[in-house]
């Protein structure tokens, strides 16, 4: 029994010290974000840096193909929450321009909608990059597509980029990418 938890133990770190995985479940043990990417796409584990508690980056095996980025920030202020006094928030016009407000610093926000997911509620915004001052223009021919699940654990932000002409035609990718992240709870 214990050679056989041990191996299981070895095979689960090794599927996530490894290669990316094409299809394949990939879960953060720390934190218990999983993801389970749509056919034809594959998982990375990213550098979390300070921000996030865990970070995979899931994308085509194209090397041109920018793909997605998916993370998870812990958060304090959501830890004495209920699911539904957040999914409860998240409905109100207030959170939509909270969000509204927070992104408008860096994209030209295009829009914003209600995203639910497995008992979640949250937000999908779509935004153009904006050029910061005193900088080279940004590449403003990139169009993202956020997705904000809030949990009492903390924030699990999807984050997809396409070009311009072509979102129209990915988006409905990109969803399918968001609705394959299961957010720590």
């Amino acid at each position: 029994m214990t050679v056989r938890l041990l191996r299981a133990g070895l095979l689960a770190a090794g599927a996530l010290l490894c290669g990316p995985a094409l299809g394949e479940p990939t879960r953060d043990e720390a934190t218990g974000l999983t993801l389970e990417p749509p056919p034809g796409y594959e998982v990375h584990r990213s550098d979390a840096g300070q921000r996030y508690a865990a970070a995979f980056d899931i994308r085509k095996p194209d090397p041109s193909e920018p793909g997605c980025r998916v993370g998870f920030q812990e958060s304090p202020q959501n830890a004495g929450l209920t699911q539904d006094q957040i999914n409860a928030f998240t409905a109100k016009k207030e959170w939509n321009d909270l969000i509204r407000a927070t992104l408008a610093l860096y994209y030209d926000v295009v829009s914003v909608e209600p995203f639910e997911q497995a008992g979640l509620a949250g937000a999908a915004v779509v935004g153009d990059i904006k050029p910061a001052e005193g900088q080279p223009p940004a590449n403003v021919n990139a169009r993202s597509y956020f997705v904000l699940l809030d949990t009492p654990r903390g924030r699990t932000t999807v984050v997809c980029v396409t070009a311009k002409e072509q979102f129209d035609r990915r988006r409905a990718e990109f969803e399918a990418v968001a609705r394959s992240v299961q957010p720590p709870r």
